[in-house]
């Protein structure tokens, strides 16, 4: 029996050593493997060594990852997306890669942070179609009422759509991008912020403040900076839903930039590109079915390239009443010529 012992204690001490050396090896061949390098308080996935040691810069703000409350929230949304949501991940950079040469140049224009796509992905999926329980709609999320009031007196940063029986602009791709540029921008710059009687400020001034608020309302994001006499994201409790909705955008643009790191693979696709006619005035109604023929594709891609316009209407009116209507038409790209001409000689534009 006491050789029996011996016996395994060997066994196992050989196993055991087999282990860690297996373990060490893989640790030698793949230094940068997350989960047998960075993981920390239980997580698989870490920060990128660059990100450890030089800090962490996200929409022009050194984010406090010395803290150890803000460290576990962005990690803990990093692995919840690896982990969880791994393939919603690949779709929405597959997406944000699509989009990019459109939304990016729009959110400059407006001198928003470029990592506002990542807001766009966290909110819809980049789908100019998507509804939530709570009625937000679009590529952006606005719910109605937002979308069709606008600021009093600020026309530079007026971000009102038109919403009507044959259209919703929340669903496109360019006018909506546009909207939540002038509204993340008037938040940011130019809403009164009032925090005391001798405290008003222009706007909040500070990028996650203005996404917190996209998220919550500026109103809410406001009072409980009152309430408990902060000026930071980090340190202003909110609900759940706006605790986890700046630290996941956060996380999605760091796994964006360390692909490779975090071992994501996002499959090519070419990226969006499409003609805008603009102000074009019909003669006619114009089907979907009519608009492919002309340009030789499908209905399908053409109400693709419009979801403005919904699936069960699939038509540009001539008239709203008996207002003639100034249309805005998206086409694919390098047939926007062609197709004015072909519009005027199939008679639903007056030539010329």
């Amino acid at each position: 029996m006491g050789n029996f012992r011996l016996f395994c204690v060997v066994i196992v001490g050989i196993m055991f050593s087999s282990s860690a050396s297996i373990l060490e090896g893989m640790a030698s061949t793949c230094p940068n493997a997350p989960h047998l390098e960075t993981s920390q308080g239980g997580l698989r996935y870490g920060f990128p060594q660059h990100i450890e040691k030089n800090g962490l810069s996200f929409a022009s703000h050194n984010v406090p990852i010395n803290r150890a409350d803000v460290r576990k929230r962005i990690l803990q949304e990093i692995n919840y997306l690896l982990l969880d949501r791994r393939s919603r991940v690949l779709l929405w950079l597959t997406r944000a890669d699509s989009f990019r040469p459109i939304i990016v140049p729009i959110l400059r224009n407006y001198k928003l942070p470029a990592e506002f796509i990542y807001l766009a992905a966290i909110e819809s999926s980049f789908s100019g179609r998507a509804l939530s329980s709570a009625g937000a709609f679009g590529y952006w999320q606005f719910i109605k009422s937002t979308a069709q009031q606008g600021p009093i007196g600020c026309n530079e940063y007026d971000w009102k759509m038109n919403i009507t029986n044959w259209k919703d602009e929340r669903a496109d791709l360019i006018n909506s991008t546009h909207s939540a540029s002038r509204y993340l921008a008037w938040m940011n710059r130019i809403k009164k912020v009032t925090l005391g009687e001798k405290d008003e400020r222009d706007g909040f001034n500070d990028w996650l403040l203005t996404a917190a608020a996209y998220n919550a309302g500026p109103s809410r994001v406001t009072q409980r900076m009152i309430s408990f006499g902060a000026s930071s994201y980090w340190d202003i409790p909110l609900p759940k839903e706006t605790e986890q909705y700046v630290p996941r955008w956060i996380a999605l643009g760091i796994i964006s930039n360390n692909r490779e790191f975090y071992g994501v693979q996002v499959p090519p696709r070419g990226t969006a590109s499409f003609d805008t006619l603009d102000k074009v005035v019909l003669a006619k109604d114009l089907p979907f079915a009519a608009m492919a023929r002309l340009l030789g594709t499908t209905p399908r891609v053409v109400w693709e390239l419009n979801t403005r316009i919904p699936s069960d209407k699939a038509i540009f009116p001539a008239r709203f009443g008996r207002s003639p209507i100034s249309h805005t038409i998206h086409v694919p790209k390098g047939t926007g010529k062609k197709f004015i001409a072909q519009l005027a000689a199939q008679g639903y534009t007056k030539k010329k």
